[in-house]
């Protein structure tokens, strides 16, 4: 019984080892857990290195409807993006933190 986990486990470090090879990057750091759209938490950024080029990718993860989408941006991107973010938690202030209120509904 012993002997079947340890082939388990390489069957399964083989099948990584080729799951790598076919995606063509490997893994670097990603984000904490975030929770989105009233989704369990799980990682919104990852950082890739592309090993073919040698060149480095930022990969947004966003819900979308069941499933997710996931942006790829170049290190210049991403710098872009998260300037953005930053100025517009700065003009937003406190009303940034505050979850999105719906629209009333017109009583006509």
């Amino acid at each position: 019984m012993a002997g079947d986990w340890s082939d388990l486990t390489k069957r399964v470090a083989r099948g990584i080892a080729e799951v790598k090879k076919t995606t063509g990057s490997e893994l670097v750091a990603e984000s904490g857990p975030v929770p989105l759209a009233g989704r369990i938490a799980g990682p919104v950024i990852q950082h890739r290195k592309r090993r073919a080029e040698g060149t480095h990718r930022f990969v947004l993860i966003l819900p979308f409807g069941e499933g997710e989408v996931r942006v790829e941006l170049d290190p210049k991107d991403y710098a872009a993006l998260t300037r953005e973010m930053v100025r517009f938690w700065n003009e937003q202030g406190e009303a940034a933190s505050q979850p999105p209120v719906p629209l009333k509904e017109d009583e006509a």
